[in-house]
């Protein structure tokens, strides 16, 4: 049986949603365990945000609990929705008041605006190749 332009393209799209979902997690991963596991400095960071201090510790568990479902491809929606909504977070309570104060489109504003699109993309159209639960 040999491949048809959609069976490659679909592959193509499963591989594509892995990389995506690789990439999110690693990031979610990498901010998150400091957070889930030094509560102190997690506290400390966001009261300098102006955000209350017990947030920090419990977003950082959420981020880790999110990225370990999203990594194995579980509950990818949700977990999703729920990195979404702290990225929309983060952009409404840090990186857009920076960038009006400063009066510039500031970097961190971009990347995390490219960190939310890329939650809702694979909220959208599933985890990729090597989920444990496909849609």
């Amino acid at each position: 049986m040999t491949p048809t332009s959609t069976d490659s393209n679909l592959s193509m799209q499963q591989f594509a949603l892995l990389l995506l979902r690789l990439v999110v997690v690693s990031i979610f991963l990498y901010h998150g365990i400091p957070k889930a596991i030094n509560w102190a400095m997690a506290s400390e960071k966001f009261i300098g945000f102006g955000l209350p201090g017990f947030l920090g510790p419990i977003t950082g568990i959420v981020e880790v609990i999110a990225s370990v479902l999203i990594l194995i491809g579980i509950q990818n929606f949700w977990a999703n929705w729920v990195l979404v909504a702290i990225m929309a977070g983060e952009i409404a309570t840090v990186q857009f008041p920076k960038a009006l104060s400063e009066g510039a489109y500031i970097a961190g504003l971009e990347r995390d605006l490219m960190i939310l699109v890329a939650c809702a993309v694979s909220t959208a159209f599933g985890p990729g190749a090597f989920a444990l639960k496909q849609r």
